[in-house]
């Protein structure tokens, strides 16, 4: 957000509301009605690709 100029106290306050949040407890299945396969975590993404990162 910084490298898109946006204003430290503006990214600083953005990143403490989203560290203060409870997680959310809704699941749904919109993934899985899409694309036909279940969802993932993105740990589980990154790491069926690790070697496009490499």
């Amino acid at each position: 957000m910084l490298a898109d100029g946006r204003p430290p106290a503006l990214v600083d306050a953005l990143l403490a509301g989203a560290e203060a949040r409870q997680a959310s407890e809704l699941i749904t299945n919109t993934v899985e009605d899409i694309t036909g396969a279940p969802a993932s975590t993105f740990a589980r993404w990154a790491a069926d690709r690790v070697d496009v990162f490499r």
